[in-house]
C-alpha cells in the first residue's frame, strides 16, 4: 500500500503573465541629414547676389532629398522636414534677390541709356577759346562773345567744357555752366589774363 506525500511536491502558484510590447526604435535617416545640409547651403547662397543662382540648383535637390527621406519607413523625419523647408525657402529668397537685382540693373540701364539734353553756356568779356565734349568727341571753337550750344543724345554719360580768355586782356572774365535736361550740373568762373574756367557734369546726378 502506497501513501501519497503531497508535501514532497509543493504546489507553485500561477504567476501572472506580463505582455511586453517591444517598440522598434526609429533609425537614423541619412537622406534626411543630406537634405538638411544641402538646404542650409542653399539658404546661405540664396541671400548672396549673383552667387545666389546656385540656390536654384541646390534648393530643388534639398526638396527632393527631403521628400524621399520622408517616404522612408521607420526613419526619423525631423531633419528631412527641415531640409525640405530650407530648400523651399532658398528658392523663394533666391528668386526675390534675383528679381531685385534685375530690376535695379534695368533701372540703371534705362537711366544711363536715356536721351538727355545737354546745354553749354559760356560768358566772356572778350575773345576766348572753348573746348567741349559732344557725342562725336571733343569739339573746339573760338568765340568773341557769349555762347550757347544745346545737344540732345543718348550717348551722354559724362560731359565737360572749358573756356580760356585772351592772355592779352588782364581784366578778362569768363564763366561756364552745364545744364542737363534743364538743371544745372556744373558752374565755374575765371578772371584775369588768360582767364580760365572749366565745368563738368554727368547724367547720373543731375
Amino acid at each position: 500500500m502506497s501513501i501519497k506525500n503531497d508535501a514532497a511536491y509543493p504546489v507553485v502558484p500561477e504567476q501572472p503573465v506580463h505582455h511586453v510590447r517591444v517598440l522598434e526604435e526609429k533609425r537614423k535617416n541619412g537622406l534626411g541629414v543630406a537634405a538638411l545640409v544641402v538646404g542650409i547651403v542653399a539658404a546661405v547662397f540664396s541671400i548672396i547676389p549673383l552667387v545666389g543662382m546656385i540656390a536654384f540648383f541646390l534648393g530643388p535637390v534639398a526638396i527632393i532629398l527631403g521628400i524621399i527621406a520622408l517616404c522612408l519607413k521607420n526613419r526619423k523625419k525631423g531633419m528631412a522636414v527641415a531640409g525640405l523647408i530650407l530648400g523651399v525657402v532658398s528658392l523663394i529668397t533666391a528668386g526675390m534677390v534675383t528679381a531685385g537685382i534685375s530690376a535695379a540693373a534695368k533701372s540703371i540701364d534705362e537711366k544711363v541709356n536715356a536721351e538727355h539734353t545737354v546745354e553749354y553756356v559760356v560768358t566772356t568779356s572778350g575773345p576766348a577759346h572753348i573746348s567741349y565734349w559732344s557725342p562725336g568727341g571733343t569739339s573746339t571753337e573760338d568765340i568773341k562773345a557769349d555762347w550757347k550750344k544745346s545737344i540732345t543724345s543718348t550717348d551722354f554719360n559724362i560731359t565737360s567744357i572749358s573756356v580760356t580768355g585772351s592772355y592779352s586782356d588782364a581784366s578778362g572774365a569768363v564763366s561756364c555752366e552745364i545744364l542737363i535736361d534743364g538743371k544745372s550740373a556744373g558752374k565755374n568762373t575765371g578772371s584775369g589774363s588768360g582767364a580760365h574756367a572749366s565745368c563738368s557734369g554727368n547724367t547720373w546726378q543731375k
